[in-house]
């Protein structure tokens, strides 16, 4: 009894010494990459850095923490932000963000609620933290814009997981239930107020193959940039209305996407009542669009359903052999 007392003590000490270790190095590691950006021009303010957790974690807390980037314009301001990992599996790092923080654009500045905001990741330690796995997880979400808007989301979660194959490819799968857009941008879609004041879900299963890695240098110099889109499924259900959509894009190093995407509309005259609402769709095509999309739905034999292609070339977008303008532009600032 008094060896195996000695060994547990002798074996409690040496995980204790560990941990201290590791905790140490853990707080300098932070602290010294929160130094690096300030010296490359960021604005770093943080009341405290600390980690605990003893013996099985270490929990790495920032309080009162400001970051702004003057080179993207994105700025972040929370009261506390708190990074768990386990003592025995480091490469594992959850990021949980406040009850309410502030998240600002070049644009605009969010004010962030949210019952639970946190990400799940899996890095690669010794490749610049690149990221192999990742899980965001939203509950009652809620935005509130300086520009006069708000918008919530009742669930919703992200997930990123790198493939095992040459091209930074990586599967993503974005599912939200509960989505209540913008007051003004109801309003402007529904006048009537005939649709729920929520999108029943929005789901999105795809792969997307990047210039480079998901690494630190994302956050540091600037993000990577999508090359290709295999789009398995884009779903929206809002009501009696359903949207869905899949495909192909390629995308070039200005940020121009080619290829096609099959679209099906459920209830599409609807949608086309939304667009105009909106402003999106000029009163004088209007009645133009609907008779060509109504031969387009009878070729189906469902008229109310709408099948179709959405064409990216030379920089436009086609709508079956309808133009609908410039293709947007796919870049992340």
């Amino acid at each position: 009894m008094k060896l195996w007392g000695w060994l547990i003590g002798i074996l409690a000490l040496l995980w204790s010494a560990i941990w201290l270790i590791g905790s140490v190095a853990t707080e300098r590691v932070v602290g010294a990459w929160l130094a690096q950006q300030e010296q490359a021009g960021w604005v770093v303010e943080y009341d405290a850095l600390a980690t605990r957790g003893y013996p099985l974690s270490f929990r790495t807390v920032l309080s009162d923490l400001s970051l702004a980037d003057p080179h993207s314009g994105w700025a972040i301001e929370a009261p506390s932000f708190r990074l768990d990992q386990p003592a025995y599996q480091p490469n594992q790092v959850r990021a949980t963000w406040p009850e309410t923080h502030v998240f600002s654009t070049p644009f605009e500045r969010l004010s962030v609620r949210a019952e639970r905001l946190d990400t799940m990741l899996q890095l690669r330690l010794l490749d610049n933290l690149a990221l192999d796995q990742s899980l965001t997880q939203m509950t009652a979400l809620q935005i509130n814009s300086d520009l006069g808007w708000s918008s919530s989301v009742e669930s919703a979660t992200l997930s990123v997981s790198l493939r095992e194959e040459p091209g930074h490819r990586y599967d993503i799968g974005f599912d939200a239930q509960g989505y209540v857009p913008a007051g003004q941008v109801l309003a402007m879609l529904d006048p009537a107020g005939v649709l729920p004041e929520a999108i029943d879900r929005f789901r999105i299963e795809a792969v997307a193959g990047f210039d480079r890695a998901w690494d630190l240098s994302a956050l540091e110099l600037s993000r990577p940039q999508i090359r290709r889109l295999d789009l398995a499924e884009l779903r929206a259900e809002w009501g009696d209305l359903a949207l869905r959509v899949s495909g192909t894009l390629d995308v070039d190093a200005e940020g121009i996407p080619t290829g096609a995407l099959a679209v099906r509309a459920q209830n599409w005259r609807a949608m086309v009542d939304l667009a105009a609402n909106s402003g999106a769709l000029a009163d004088g095509f209007r009645g133009t669009l609907e008779a060509a999309l109504s031969v387009l739905a009878g070729l189906s034999g469902r008229p109310e359903d709408l099948d179709a292609t959405l064409s990216f070339a030379d920089g436009q977008v086609y709508f079956g052999p309808f133009p609908l303008g410039p293709a947007p532009l796919i870049l992340l600032r």
